[in-house]
């Protein structure tokens, strides 16, 4: 009994140093890695550039006495959707990040489990050796408690490889180092904004909306100035079929992004469900836990039995971390839905 209970705090030892090593080494807040990705992401940086070439645009036409009403408008349109496109741009920028660091933290913490998963196939292997040896098993029961440890061996060095994979990935996005390591995953906001709110304004905030509301406006002030009696009515004509067109465009993407918006909103809420499920389940896996570990100085169950316990509430904070993840990744596509930060994360 002794033998098996300082296995079970050697495990809980390393699980303890490998997530400190993981933390430690390289390591970057959520925060710090989008403001990382908003500093040195091409996408924003480009988005940047198209706004102060269209300001400076929109400048110059503003000063040129000769310029017709048209150009003024397109240069003020052309401004107004740069400003748009670059909100809409760091929108994306910011739930890239969140979603590669939370996969990246995800992975790290897999390592830890899978590690366990070992340590516990391990001495399970080893208890069917001694009842092999007593005749209290066979040699098939050997056999598969090899297999699941070999199973579970090439789990755990999959999960190391995705932690570097993962890695990868984030500092792609944000110009970090390739060692980036998450250094803890960020408290999901409650879902508080009604879908409502969300919508009032949508056709404002999102580029492609803005876009062809700008058709519209055009189009339409086209037909105001063919409206006369010294433009052919040819010309009035196709500038009519072309407000009808660019209205039913602007129809097509008001839905569209309308039906983004909902079913985004509806993951978000979801899966802020469902975090609460895995939360409760995780405290369920805490508790037997805690009562295990009473069990077994009782004499009631073996340490094999108590590590079990401690497998199985890894796997359901694990199961938690994932849902946390998830939650958080909806929220940022919530926000790129409605052009709308949800997060809580500062300075977007």
């Amino acid at each position: 009994m002794k033998h098996f209970s300082t296995l079970t705090a050697v495990s809980m030892t390393t699980i303890a140093l490998v997530s400190t090593v993981a933390t430690a080494q390289n390591a970057t807040s959520l925060s710090t890695s989008v403001q990382a990705a908003l500093k040195n992401g091409a996408s924003v940086r480009t988005a940047q550039a198209n706004l102060d070439k269209a300001n400076n645009t929109l400048a110059a036409t503003k000063a040129d006495p000769s310029a017709l009403v048209t150009e003024t408008l397109q240069s003020a349109q052309a401004a107004t959707l740069a400003g748009v496109q670059l909100q809409n741009a760091r929108l994306g920028a910011l739930q890239d990040v969140v979603n590669a660091y939370n996969a990246l933290y995800v992975a790290q913490e897999n390592v830890d489990l899978q590690t366990l998963e070992v340590q516990s196939d391990t001495k399970a292997l080893q208890v069917v050796q001694i009842k092999l040896n007593v005749q209290n098993a066979t040699a098939l029961d050997l056999k598969n408690a090899q297999n699941t440890l070999n199973t579970s061996t090439q789990n755990l060095s999959d999960a190391k490889a995705q932690v570097n994979i993962a890695a990868q990935k984030l500092a792609a996005l944000t110009g970090l180092s390739t060692n980036v390591r998450a250094s803890g995953i960020t408290q999901v906001p409650p879902l508080k904004t009604p879908l409502a709110s969300l919508v009032n304004g949508l056709n404002t905030r999102l580029g492609s909306v803005v876009q062809a509301q700008q058709a519209v406006d055009l189009a339409q002030l086209n037909v105001k100035l063919y409206t006369n009696d010294f433009t052919p009515v040819q010309t009035l004509n196709v500038a009519k079929v072309t407000l009808a067109n660019a209205q039913r465009s602007l129809d097509t993407a008001v839905k569209n992004a309308s039906t983004t918006l909902s079913s985004a909103y509806q993951a978000a809420a979801n899966s802020q469900q469902l975090l609460v499920v895995a939360q409760q389940r995780e405290a369920n896996a805490n508790t037997k836990y805690q009562q295990d570990q009473l069990r077994l100085k009782t004499g009631v169950i073996s340490a094999v039995d108590l590590l079990n316990s401690q497998v199985a509430l890894a796997q359901a904070q694990q199961n938690r971390l994932q849902a946390q993840a998830t939650a958080m990744n909806n929220l940022a596509a919530l926000s790129v839905a409605s052009g709308v930060n949800l997060t809580g994360i500062s300075g977007i």
